[in-house]
């Protein structure tokens, strides 16, 4: 009956032997973007999965292909994904948060009470935030946002309890009205910030006239707002660090310009108070390249970092060990495939080790958490290698970068 119903469900769960490794399987693409660890020691990882709406009208014969593909289009939609694992690699949770309107998680954040922030994005461009408590069940949903297009890039933690979401907004500037409404751009910085409870405190619009875009940002120990965004403009793009106030108040700018090509993926806050910024960066038809920038509050450049590999590469998540070190995880390709990327580094960011994994198609990872007994769960998106539809992807590795056994 249990192999009946995986395949009634179209979905499929592939764990290899003795490793912690999961590869999720359900129709259609699918992803996980965002991982952390439970207070009970289980992983929680957040993203989208797309699935068939299912009816229960007599099956329409179709003359028409036009008219078929179009109904094709509307009989899947694609819907928020949770997933939550054990130390055995055993799915103890799988739910959807079936929401009105199409909508993918791109984040999430623990509550002291074992629950959840979750945050994302609908399809027309509506940001949405929910709570969710231990069991994964909503508590409460908020959607939000500008009355013009809008994304989230980051959910961010903070330290009374709430979250700040960071995202952007597309703008329509007109001669008149409201500018937070109508924008200062073609698109803005976009920032939400909430309280405990779920409460807007207060939104914020940043952004020039050109293209701008809020990646991510981390609440420094002083409880200001380290945010880092990206600027783009006659085919240049300049990276943007500010500090901003509690309120959302701008203390300082910094502007880091470059003719190259920019990723920007992660700022995290180091164990020293300084901070940390994961990038990516390629001149015109060249390959691409990690880079880290480590600062302090005042805007001081302490160390700026190229990390030259044989193949393009990027870190879309880092975090920072207990000893210094920091781990990141991202991508790493060549011109046929892309595998997923683990590589640590000491605290002179100072390459150690890199490893890969991966098929002969699409991988990457998307996100890191170290665990409390100093391993790491990586989140990320694996692609069969006869397939073009994506699959949630759940791993461990230790500190050396290999795949953990499982318990």
């Amino acid at each position: 009956m249990k192999y009946i119903l995986t395949l009634l469900l179209l979905t499929s769960t592939l764990i290899y032997a003795n490793k912690f490794d999961i590869i999720i399987k359900k129709p259609f693409n699918n992803a996980l973007f965002d991982i952390t660890q439970d207070y009970d020691g289980e992983i929680t990882a957040v993203g989208f999965s797309q699935l068939f709406k299912t009816s229960q009208n007599k099956p329409r014969v179709y003359t028409d292909p036009f008219e078929y593909l179009s109904h094709q289009s509307e009989s899947k939609g694609t819907y928020m994904q949770l997933v939550k694992v054990d130390n055995s690699a055993t799915i103890i949770t799988s739910k959807i948060l079936n929401l009105s309107k199409c909508s993918e998680a791109i984040s999430v954040v623990k509550t002291p009470n074992n629950g959840y922030f979750v945050g994302g994005y609908t399809g027309d461009g509506f940001l949405i935030l929910n709570k969710l408590n231990s069991n994964a069940d909503i508590v409460f949903t908020k959607v939000f946002g500008t009355k013009n297009r809008n994304t989230m890039n980051s959910l961010v933690k903070l330290m009374d309890g709430g979250v700040l979401s960071v995202g952007t907004s597309k703008s329509v500037r007109g001669k008149s009205g409201d500018i937070f409404q109508s924008g200062l751009g073609l698109n803005d910085i976009y920032i939400t910030r909430f309280s405990k409870a779920g409460k807007i405190l207060w939104s914020k619009k940043f952004g020039t006239e050109y293209d701008d875009e809020g990646i991510d940002a981390v609440e420094a120990s002083d409880g200001s707002i380290i945010l880092v965004t990206k600027t783009s403009y006659n085919d240049k793009q300049d990276m943007v660090i500010m500090r901003l106030t509690q309120n959302g108040v701008v203390l300082w700018k910094l502007h880091n310009k470059s003719d190259d090509i920019l990723n920007i993926h992660k700022i995290i806050r180091l164990k020293d108070g300084n901070f940390l910024i994961s990038l990516s960066q390629k001149a015109r038809l060249q390959k691409e390249y990690m880079r880290l920038i480590k600062f302090d509050i005042q805007k001081n450049i302490i160390n700026d970092k190229v990390l030259n590999t044989a193949y393009s590469s990027g870190l879309k998540d880092i975090k920072e060990y207990a000893n210094s070190n920091i781990i990141g995880v991202g991508y790493v390709r060549d011109n046929f495939n892309t595998d997923g990327l683990v590589v640590i580094l000491n605290s002179r960011l100072e390459l150690l080790l890199q490893k890969h994994y991966g098929g002969l198609n699409y991988d990457t990872f998307n996100a890191v958490a170290i665990l409390n007994n100093s391993q790491s769960a990586i989140a990320g998106i694996r692609t069969d290698d006869n397939s073009q539809e994506s699959n949630m992807w759940i791993t461990k590795v230790d500190s050396r970068g290999n795949i953990s056994k499982k318990r």
